[in-house]
């Protein structure tokens, strides 16, 4: 019999008695590495995985009041064909207060953001909330949402009272 490095415990095992010691001793001998960046505005220290720290992080301009020309330039995304990624994205979060569930069937297991006018129709200047706001959206299930964009289910009284 040998005694575990970590508790001291008899083990038929030649080092641990269990995985999780094994996993404990390890980590105390060789502890991971917590890598440090610089704040992208300033030189002040902060945690490897931020961009931005506490003061700088806050200034980052307001996402609803860019404009749609704004959010296609290459300074806001990282690639034009992030565009409607980054626009979904924005979308659920300023529709995430409404309800989960289909204003037309009253399905609730997966629903979609659909824009009630398209996002082509509104001009370059126009700001993200007003082309993906609560105002131009409708929370429908993919099949609604389907018959929505190719005309078979119109906006109607019962759509929006739903």
């Amino acid at each position: 019999m040998n005694n575990c490095l970590h508790c001291g415990a008899q083990t038929s095992n030649p080092k641990y008695c269990s995985r999780s010691h094994a996993a404990i001793h390890t980590n105390q001998q060789a502890p991971k590495r917590h890598l440090t960046r610089k704040c992208a505005e300033c030189d002040t220290l902060i945690p490897g995985d931020r961009q931005f720290c506490a003061v700088h992080g806050k200034r980052k301009a307001d996402y609803r009041l860019l404009t749609v020309a704004q959010l296609k330039a290459k300074d806001a995304i990282k690639h034009p064909s992030y565009y409607r990624g980054y626009l979904n994205s924005i979308t659920r979060l300023l529709n995430a207060h409404r309800p989960r569930v289909c204003q037309a069937c009253g399905y609730d297991k997966h629903v979609e953001y659909c824009h009630k006018q398209p996002i082509k129709a509104f001009p370059a200047s126009t700001t993200v909330q007003k082309v993906s706001g609560p105002e131009n959206i409708l929370v429908l299930c993919p099949n609604c949402h389907w018959e929505y964009d190719h005309g078979l289910l119109t906006e109607s009284p019962a759509l929006l009272g739903r």
